[in-house]
């Protein structure tokens, strides 16, 4: 799955955006795209999981 962060600017995003999946069963953080603000997620944790996950760090994101 790929989402649009839009308001992921820095690595201290990037960190706390990882951090944050890495506590969610069922998500594995793939590739984090700072410069284009896309993150691919994989396993079987669904779209809203993440979202909700990703709101809850303190960002936006869509689903790609």
């Amino acid at each position: 799955m790929k989402f649009l962060v839009k308001d992921m600017s820095c690595q201290h995003c990037v960190r706390r955006i990882s951090d944050a999946l890495g506590r969610l069963d069922g998500a594995k953080v793939i590739t984090i795209d700072l410069e284009h603000k896309l993150l691919e997620v994989s396993g079987h944790a669904s779209a809203d999981a993440v979202i909700d996950v990703i709101k809850n760090a303190g960002y936006t994101a869509e689903t790609k």
